[in-house]
């Protein structure tokens, strides 16, 4: 295929779906835990944002490469491993970062937002789920008609937070709050900043959002994949960088409060910053911005959850149908309360990371060890499970649970024994999994294009 045949989508057009893939990205964790981590890092927030940069946004980065090399989102990569592995951790994964919590969690962490500004706390029950139900039949109207995602997402949600973010980073930073000294943790800053990039949920998010994206770039190109390739790769990138000037100013507007608000974290960090520098008023847009960041990541989330389950039923339930079931399913345990949400599913959170990761990495650098992948892949979920039951342990009042095992594993006690883990089953799988390289499939796609 020739490149003068390539589609190329107009530069405004090109920057709506890069503001859309921003904000799908940002969200709550993105919009408030960067600041807690630069204000931990104190004057080496920079090494901080440096690790951060790696697992929150570059490895998130990678999964719209290794989305445009596989031809499709989450069901499709993972199908690379086999179908057994794509319908389990596949479905696992989305259900955890749709329904089951990340979902939830957004319109959870919207109202706790709202009941501040209209001092509604401790409002009766009925109140929450009327505010929920209503929350959600927003976020349907924007996702109905897939197509349709990207220009009400870019024309409606993403100057709202571009504005409402710039004006809050500029202002802390022209006009600090206090001097940063020694971090406030006893680890390098750098490890400090990767582990915690995790917790944005950015990269098997990616996989998800990807589907969306492609979807309306599809649309745009009369479904002419190579100019969809194309396109998502330069909306990727653009997404991407403006993604990352916001996490470095977060940081930095962590960073330029000192020690002076050490006693308090995430929303309520991010909160009294905005009370300080701009007043009430400002502590309502705040909250507003808030709200907003949250439905975008919900908006992409439902799409992307119901975009897997087309593909895993190849086609045989419909894309609106899922969308409405996520959203019944969101309601219901979004009502249970932000707190509830986070401590009992906040464990399984470290089994679908590192896997992801074995995906990613392996799709865009390593497409033709497909055997190394499937070990990875085996082994690193493997782990993870370890991981969910620790923390569960933590849960059930048992600090410090199988201590002895991660005393036994390189790196665990860093959050880094996945790491031991990836190796094992890359080698071992190299030489295990025999069969069909499944990246003919990809590159026969492609030539097929």
């Amino acid at each position: 295929m020739n490149k003068e045949n390539i589609v190329k989508l107009s530069p405004i057009v090109l920057l709506a779906i890069a503001g859309s893939v921003f904000a799908m990205h940002y969200g709550a964790s993105c919009m408030l835990w960067p600041t807690t981590w630069g204000r931990n890092s104190q004057s080496l927030w920079y090494l901080g944002f440096a690790g951060f940069f790696f697992t929150g946004l570059l490895l998130p980065f990678l999964g719209y490469f290794a989305v445009e090399k596989a031809g499709g989102p989450l069901f499709t990569i993972a199908s690379r491993v086999g179908p057994g592995f794509a319908q389990t951790f596949g479905g696992f994964t989305v259900l955890l970062m749709g329904p089951f919590f990340v979902i939830p969690r957004m319109s959870a962490a919207a109202w706790d937002a709202l009941s501040k500004i209209f001092a509604l706390e401790g409002s009766p029950w009925i109140v929450v789920v009327i505010f929920t139900i209503v929350y959600y039949a927003i976020t349907y109207w924007f996702i109905y008609v897939e197509t349709n995602i990207v220009d009400k997402v870019s024309k409606i949600l993403v100057p709202v937070l571009l504005v409402l973010e710039l004006a809050i980073i500029f202002k802390a930073l022209t006009n600090p709050l206090g001097v940063p000294g020694a971090p406030l943790y006893d680890q390098h800053p750098f490890a400090y900043g990767f582990v915690n990039g995790y917790q944005t949920m950015d990269l098997p998010a990616a996989l998800m959002f990807a589907g969306i994206i492609l979807a309306d770039i599809a649309h745009r190109v009369k479904n002419h994949k190579p100019s969809v390739m194309h396109n998502l790769i330069k909306a990727g990138v653009t997404g991407f960088i403006i993604l990352t000037i916001i996490e470095v100013g977060e940081f930095a507007l962590g960073a330029s409060t000192g020690a002076t608000l050490a006693d308090v974290d995430y929303a309520k960090l991010f909160a009294t910053i905005v009370l300080i520098q701009w007043g009430k008023i400002g502590g309502a847009v705040f909250n507003v911005a808030l709200v907003f960041a949250a439905m975008t990541t919900a908006i992409g989330l439902t799409a992307g959850t119901a975009q897997y389950f087309v593909d895993a039923s190849h086609g045989k339930w419909k894309y609106q149908h899922i969308a409405i079931i996520t959203l019944i399913v969101s309601t219901l345990i979004s009502v249970c309360g932000l707190e509830q949400i986070i401590t009992f599913t906040a464990p399984l959170l470290n089994m679908i990371y590192p896997p992801c990761i074995a995906l990613v990495l392996f799709t865009v650098f390593a497409t033709r060890y497909v055997g190394a992948m499937k070990g990875a892949c085996y082994l690193t979920f493997l782990w993870g499970i370890v991981e969910a039951i620790r923390g569960y342990m933590a849960v059930g009042g048992i600090e410090n649970g199988m201590q002895g095992l991660y005393n036994v594993i390189p790196f665990a006690n860093s959050g880094f024994g996945w790491v031991i883990f990836f190796v094992i089953g890359a080698i071992v799988g190299h030489f295990i999994f025999k069969g069909p390289d499944a990246s003919d499939n990809i590159d026969g796609n492609a030539a097929a294009v």
